[in-house]
């Protein structure tokens, strides 16, 4: 399902495809229906409660319901109730539906109330959540958009998962990079979650060699490239003196890492810089999506390490043209 409509966005244009769901929740005696979103590329298929659910384990986080045997690929895969997570108490009903999502190579799945449909737009028509949201949901959500005259919350499934699974936040934030460079390589790092961009500067910076700046979404790292391009004219050296390379991840609010990179290799001043993919979309299956837009490299989430291998790679064989 994720790939078939993935491919109805076309690569660089900064377009995504949203699937909306519901979640009845109390409000005292009264029911009100709030409604999310996620990306369509994170989901393997939508279907209806599972037979049999397996208790979990005491250990588990409270929001974990259980788990359940997906016979499409053969795979226990947690159960996660969306409505616990998020600290409210959902209203049971009979269209209740699980999103069995894949990301990261950790596929989970989560009950909701019901499914809406799936809309397709600009990542620029989805904005940041403000910190009053932010505060109240725990950082759960990354973009926020009116759609059909309701306002619908972009899950950050990442962290949901980071949260919920400690073996896959270890593999996140347990680096331990194995990379020596012998010249300083100062990175433009892009994503709009905040853990990330701190465990990629972590994970880098282990090594002098590394330095790394961060910027939020597509449309920031442009405003930051260019202030550095208008700076190295200034300064009357190249532009490679004061970046040497973007690593950006796919998904973000504003302007999407496809776009970025299109833009950036479309920009006489700005061409010449490397640039990487690191996202939790990066698959065999979707790499051509990436080569599109010519990106120099792409590296499905937490690969740090082997990220860090081929910059280091590709910069010794730039240096060695020049």
């Amino acid at each position: 399902m994720a790939e078939a409509k993935l491919a109805l966005t076309e690569v660089g244009t900064n377009e995504v495809e949203i699937m909306v769901f519901y979640l009845d929740l109390k409000a005292g005696d009264d029911v009100y229906r709030a409604y999310y979103g996620v990306n369509v590329a994170k989901v393997l298929k939508i279907m209806r409660m599972p037979e049999q659910v397996m208790t979990p384990p005491e250990a588990s986080h409270p929001a974990v319901l259980g788990a359940f045997h997906f016979k499409d690929r053969g795979r226990i895969v947690p159960l996660v109730g969306l409505a616990r997570y998020l600290r409210e108490v959902r209203v049971p009903n009979d269209s209740q539906k699980v999103i069995v999502t894949e990301f990261n190579q950790v596929m989970t799945a989560f009950l909701v109330s019901g499914i809406t449909r799936i809309h397709r737009m600009s990542w620029s028509e989805i904005g940041k959540p403000d910190r009053l949201t932010d505060r109240y949901s725990g950082n759960a959500f990354t973009g926020v958009v009116r759609l059909e005259g309701r306002i619908v919350f972009i899950l950050d499934l990442e962290k949901v998962v980071l949260e919920l699974d400690p073996q896959a936040a270890r593999a996140f934030f347990g680096v331990r990079l194995k990379v020596k460079s012998d010249r300083q390589v100062h990175v433009l790092h892009v994503d709009d979650q905040q853990l990330v961009r701190r465990m990629v500067k972590k994970a880098l910076e282990q090594d002098a060699a590394f330095s790394v700046d961060s910027a939020e979404s597509g449309a920031d790292a442009l405003e930051q490239l260019r202030r550095k391009s208008a700076e190295a004219r200034n300064l009357g050296v190249p532009l490679t003196s004061l970046v040497n390379v973007v690593v950006t991840d796919v998904e973000m609010p504003v302007m999407d890492g496809f776009t970025l990179c299109r833009t950036i290799k479309e920009d006489p001043e700005l061409k010449s810089l490397p640039v990487f993919l690191f996202s939790s979309l990066i698959t065999e299956e979707t790499k051509h999506r990436g080569e599109s837009v010519h990106c120099d490299g792409q590296f499905p989430k937490p690969q740090t390490e082997e990220m860090a291998k081929d910059i280091i790679s590709q910069l010794a064989a730039l240096c060695l043209k020049q």
